[in-house]
């Protein structure tokens, strides 16, 4: 799997902290990067792996980088209780749908099999 984000000044405010907070130190760096890194394996896991390209779409990246936020922020906060969030699993199930569609060619193909829909 291919991870995208990084932490940065937008996913420290989503975990609770200023840009220049001195209270996010080099173990918070490591932890939230790892928390991040983890949610989208998490996330890409859940939706689909094969088609990376279709979470850097302009109509995609959005949720996606919300679902990952969602999810890595629930596991930086609650490490030892969290599971997947509410948000994250509606945003996931969206997401879902439209991985699927993605997967469809106009002329009713799928990308890996060749089939039409109505052979399936």
């Amino acid at each position: 799997m291919t991870t995208f984000l990084k932490v940065d000044d937008e996913f420290k405010r989503v975990l609770g902290f200023l840009p220049d907070d001195e209270s996010f130190d080099a173990q918070s760096q490591v932890r939230a990067s790892s928390a991040l890194t983890a949610a989208e394996n998490y996330v890409q896991g859940a939706i689909g792996q094969e088609n990376q390209a279709f979470y850097k779409r302009d109509d995609i990246q959005t949720l996606y980088k919300l679902a990952c936020f969602a999810v890595a922020a629930n596991w930086f906060n609650h490490p030892s209780t969290a599971v997947s969030s509410t948000t994250a699993k509606s945003i996931i199930g969206q997401l879902r749908g439209s991985y699927d569609e993605s997967e469809v060619s106009d002329n009713g193909t799928t990308a890996e099999s060749g089939q039409t829909e109505s052979e399936d």
